[in-house]
């Protein structure tokens, strides 16, 4: 049970990180790209962490 998590928290912090990078691509106006950049970075680390920390129990 817990490897299913841990697949599923690294796929979530894989889309984030996709979803950083293209949102700085395609330039979304209204926000800052330092802030977009910031939060997407430290929740990819969060959800990353948090599957390797349960791999590791296993």
């Amino acid at each position: 049970m817990k490897e299913k998590i841990a697949d599923y928290l690294l796929d979530i912090s894989k889309l984030i990180f996709a979803g950083v990078v293209l949102s700085t691509i395609l330039q979304v106006e209204g926000v800052s790209k330092l802030v977009i950049l910031s939060i997407g970075i430290y929740a990819t680390m969060i959800f990353a962490g948090i599957a390797f920390m349960l791999i590791r129990r296993k």
